[in-house]
């Protein structure tokens, strides 16, 4: 096959993909019309695939994930492992802004992330990750890696900064847990942490390692 036959079949994998995550995001808007919704954008074809666990008031208002605080966040960790934007998907594990009434202002607030909307959301994650089809998939706290191993018994704090083997609808992938960025907010002594972790997976996409 030829560059010119190569550049087109790559460009026809890339719109294939396209369509059927267009598909897979209409879908997903149609069953959960009456929630906040906001998908998961960026390069189509990348091999980095960050996930985090749901959009917040910042991410409704501009219609995309990882915006605000939160991109401040992802800019902080696209910053320390020289990489752009542009050249990785992201997406959260729950597509719709997870938030309930304050009884006591009134006001919309944030609430955590619950069994139930894991299992109304996890098929169209997995769906999500078959099409994207990335190397590193990059977990950000504990939702996302629970979500992607199926595991609700595994835990950030045991596995972060280590690179693993794991298998979704029997296909392989490998994944990097990292601490969400939020959480050096809370918990100052992570900082350190993180910052070795982002290291340790600037490394490994540096490397190429499988």
């Amino acid at each position: 096959m030829g560059r010119f036959q190569k550049s087109q079949a790559k460009n026809g994998g890339i719109m294939l993909k396209q369509n059927r995550i267009d598909k897979l995001y209409k879908e997903y808007k149609e069953k959960f019309k009456d929630f906040e919704v906001v998908v998961g954008e960026g390069n189509i074809d990348a091999e980095i695939f960050l996930i985090g666990e749901a959009p917040g008031k910042d991410e409704v208002l501009q219609g995309k994930p990882f915006v605000g605080m939160a991109g401040k966040n992802l800019s902080f960790f696209l910053d320390n492992i020289k990489v752009d934007r542009k050249d990785i998907y992201i997406t959260n594990t729950i597509k719709y802004r997870l938030s309930k009434i304050n009884p006591k202002s009134g006001r919309v607030v944030n609430r955590p992330t619950t069994a139930k909307d894991l299992e109304l959301n996890l098929e169209y994650l997995y769906k999500e990750i078959d099409i994207i089809n990335p190397k590193y998939i990059v977990t950000l706290g504990n939702v996302p890696l629970k979500a992607v191993t199926n595991d609700k018994s595994t835990n950030i704090g045991d596995v972060h900064g280590t690179l693993r083997d794991i298998s979704i609808k029997s296909k392989n992938y490998m994944i990097f847990p990292l601490y969400h960025p939020a959480s050096i907010i809370y918990n100052r002594s992570l900082k350190d942490v993180y910052l070795n972790d982002m290291i340790q997976f600037s490394n490994i996409i540096k490397n190429g390692e499988n």
